[in-house]
């Protein structure tokens, strides 16, 4: 009788690295953007004393350092942002499309007829209906263009030497 082959052991894989409390913390604090820099984070989260003259000690920035520069934190830091911007993406969507679906109602079922217009302005300019921008592109050969080149260089050149 031959043994089957022994199966190798199963083991548990995170997607998420663990972080300690203060760490999340730092990175929360991080993400919020609302402290001016690493150094100012840290001293908040892990309650540095300021010194006399009321700054943050020096040492404040070796640590706050350490501590983006670690693979986790930076993993953190990294994937908070993401879904801040996400999420900011996707609200700023929904308003959009609130807006212009309101706009729509309004330009249908609005008492006056000023009130009717405005709401049309307002949707034609939400899509660039309205645009003073006239863009106008000058056709160009490949000749020209060679020609427009050589110039350049030979004045480039010319410049150079003198």
């Amino acid at each position: 009788m031959s043994k089957a082959p022994k199966k190798p052991e199963l083991k548990i894989v995170k997607k998420e690295p663990e972080l300690t409390i203060k760490q999340r913390a730092f990175v929360n604090e991080i993400v919020r953007g609302k402290l001016g820099s690493y150094k100012e984070a840290y001293a908040k989260v892990y309650d540095v004393q300021l010194t006399k003259t009321g700054k943050i000690p020096k040492w404040c920035e070796v640590e706050a350092s350490k501590l983006v520069a670690s693979p986790k934190i930076a993993l953190s830091i990294k994937r908070a942002i993401e879904r801040k911007e996400s999420g900011l993406i996707a609200s700023s969507l929904r308003t959009k499309n609130y807006v212009i679906e309101q706009l729509y109602n309004q330009s249908i079922s609005a008492d006056t007829s000023a009130s009717k217009i405005r709401a049309l302005e307002l949707l034609g300019k939400s899509v660039a209906l309205f645009s003073d921008v006239v863009e106008t592109k000058e056709a160009r050969t490949t000749i020209d263009i060679e020609q427009d080149i050589e110039e350049r260089l030979i004045s480039l050149l010319d410049q150079s030497e003198g």
